[in-house]
């Protein structure tokens, strides 16, 4: 009856232990998402967020560009989202149609060909964005400006490189 009553204890105290350690790593990296930890895992708001606010410091923007920035950028984002949830679906989909029992490749080759007809909207809107800022810049800043892009690389353009750096991904 002893051994019961301290195995129950022993076990109750190692499942509070668990719970206890579980959660404060649930709200480490609920901090990190929220970018309250810098270096750490943050979402994709919170970097464009911080990359603007870097841009418009580097940049040296007047309140009147900040302003015409941060209303191209807002635009962008509420364009991109649509076309973001879209390309989470058709991906998704895709997954399931290439695990298939039943494999279609003319149904995987359509759902391929609308996923690069999404990306390639998705990169005329950014491209778009892009000129629309260049326009409010001075000549000095549209140079600082066209190299900061430059230096973006494309694995931040969304693009994903292997570790020959080509891109496309290694498997």
């Amino acid at each position: 009856m002893k051994n019961i009553l301290k195995i129950s204890v022993l076990s109750a105290l190692l499942i509070g232990l668990t719970v206890d350690v579980s959660a404060q790593q649930r709200n480490k990296m609920q901090k990190n998402a929220n970018g309250d930890c810098q270096g750490q895992i943050m979402n994709r708001a919170d970097r464009q967020g911080q990359n603007m606010q870097r841009m418009m410091t580097q940049l040296n923007l007047t309140d009147d560009q900040k302003a015409k920035v941060e209303e191209i950028h807002l635009n962008g984002q509420k364009g991109m989202i649509p076309l973001r949830n879209n390309m989470q679906k058709k991906n998704a989909k895709l997954r399931t149609l290439k695990m298939s029992d039943n494999y279609d490749e003319d149904a995987v080759n359509a759902l391929i060909e609308e996923i690069g007809e999404l990306r390639t909207a998705m990169m005329a809107m950014r491209t778009g964005h892009q000129q629309q800022i260049r326009k409010i810049l001075t000549e000095e800043q549209r140079i600082k400006f066209d190299t900061m892009q430059q230096k973006r690389g494309p694995r931040q353009q969304g693009q994903r490189m292997n570790k020959n750096n080509r891109q496309g991904r290694s498997f």
